[in-house]
């Protein structure tokens, strides 16, 4: 019985192993971010662009060089670069981006996300409590809590 090497790709146009370009040319598709590299970081989102040897803002345009007091505030960071799907849509097409990206990408969506369930925690507060601006609100929450234990 032989063991299978790597598990089942079922989409192979995502499959790391088989990716043509060398891993500098990975960029990303937001920012242009190189991936594999470590980049020089501004805190306000700038980058140093080593190949074309200037600053990049957020959206990969170019930008004004720093100041002294800004360049003081510089991170080296390791970019990686990978394929990835929309949260809302798993059916939807993969893009290349760095984590920032996707950080920002998902943003909105983990905004609305957290709003929801913050309210949906208060709506089963006030099913079984009541209003929370009624008086004796935290002895009823207490005494709920301690039957549970």
């Amino acid at each position: 019985m032989t063991k299978p090497s790597r598990a089942k790709i079922l989409r192979p146009d995502l499959d790391p192993a088989d990716r043509k370009a060398p891993v500098g040319d990975n960029r990303c598709r937001c920012c242009g971010r190189p991936g594999g590299t470590v980049v020089r970081c501004l805190p306000d989102g700038r980058w140093y662009d080593a190949a074309d040897q200037t600053w990049r803002d957020g959206r990969g345009r170019r930008a004004a060089w720093p100041d002294v007091v800004e360049y003081a505030q510089t991170k080296d960071i390791r970019i990686m670069v990978r394929p990835v799907r929309p949260s809302g849509n798993p059916e939807g097409r993969a893009k290349n981006l760095c984590r920032r990206c996707h950080m920002l990408e998902e943003a909105v969506r983990n905004a609305v996300r957290s709003r929801i369930r913050a309210r949906m925690r208060r709506a089963l507060g006030d099913l079984f409590l009541g209003d929370y601006l009624s008086p004796g609100i935290l002895d009823r929450a207490l005494a709920l809590y301690r039957r549970k234990t």
